[in-house]
């Protein structure tokens, strides 16, 4: 008996979630929808379709994939939404997280939309951050670094993909440690995301994150905070007077984020929730 979309997204979700996985649902719908070439909403007006044995095989593959493998949903597909976007993604970087849109919507505010200058990203993953700012503000250049060289040649797909790799610089760098010197006293703004998760919670993540993400962008080492603390030592020679650095923080990091900031001399150190009531970003400004 053929089976439909109805039918696959139901039997489908419900395997899902004896394995542990709760969006089994949206994960159905959202590999099912990919295999059809069917946005969600098509998908719901089209239950009584049926699949040709090529189409079940192709599903069934995805399937097996996410619900065997735990592998995410966002790698399967080779693409998540961010700010609106999409952007490819792989086992080479960090699946952007819309918690991280609370840090764009900072700096996009603190920033006007025909300010130029320079703005840095520090660990800049996938690109996403890099290449929204590029995007939403079409004055400024920036300069992404990651430590990793399969992640730039990740971000650099995704800049190009955008059409603002013209205004984009990568660099492979520790930090801040390889950023040319000409940037001394020129940034208007340093912006991250780190590695922050403290090793001791590595058995809370989910098998999507342990087994899949890269760990060197998860986990920074023996001092969580370790991120912070280089960007509030090393970044004030790099900023321009009325320059700000503003980085995304973990659940409970934030005071002691702003004590850092505040101990190495910034000024005007103020924290910023996400929808969930979350503090999730820490923004300080040049004294």
């Amino acid at each position: 008996m053929p089976r439909d979309v109805a039918d696959l997204l139901k039997t489908t979700a419900d395997w899902f979630g004896n394995r542990g996985i709760p969006s089994g649902r949206l994960d159905a719908e959202l590999l099912l929808g990919h295999v059809l070439q069917m946005e969600r909403l098509q998908l719901y007006t089209s239950f009584d379709r049926p699949l040709d044995s090529k189409e079940l095989d192709a599903f069934r593959a995805l399937v097996r994939r996410r619900g065997s493998d735990r592998e995410p949903v966002a790698y399967i597909l080779g693409n998540k939404e961010f700010y609106s976007r999409d952007f490819a993604v792989d086992g080479r970087v960090l699946i952007p997280r819309p918690d991280t849109e609370v840090l764009v919507d900072l700096v996009l505010e603190r920033i006007d939309a025909d300010a130029e200058g320079v703005v840095v990203d520090y660990g800049t993953g996938s690109g996403a951050i890099a290449v929204t700012l590029a995007a939403e503000r079409e004055a400024l250049r920036v300069l992404a670094l990651d430590l990793s060289a399969d992640a730039l040649a990740a971000a650099k797909a995704n800049a190009a993909t955008h059409g603002v790799d013209g205004r984009i610089g990568f660099v492979r760098s520790d930090g801040l440690e390889r950023l040319p010197d000409r940037f001394v006293g020129q940034v208007a703004a340093l912006v991250s995301n780190p590695p922050y998760v403290p090793l001791e919670d590595r058995s809370t993540l989910a098998p999507e994150i342990m087994k899949h993400e890269p760990h060197a962008a998860l986990f920074p080492g023996e001092d969580p905070l370790l991120h912070y603390r280089r960007i509030a030592t090393e970044g004030l020679r790099w900023l321009a007077p009325e320059g700000f650095a503003a980085v995304e923080v973990g659940y409970g990091q934030a005071d002691d984020v702003v004590a850092i900031f505040e101990d190495a001399g910034w000024a005007d150190v103020v924290v910023r929730s996400d929808l969930a009531r979350v503090d999730r970003v820490v923004s300080a400004s040049a004294p």
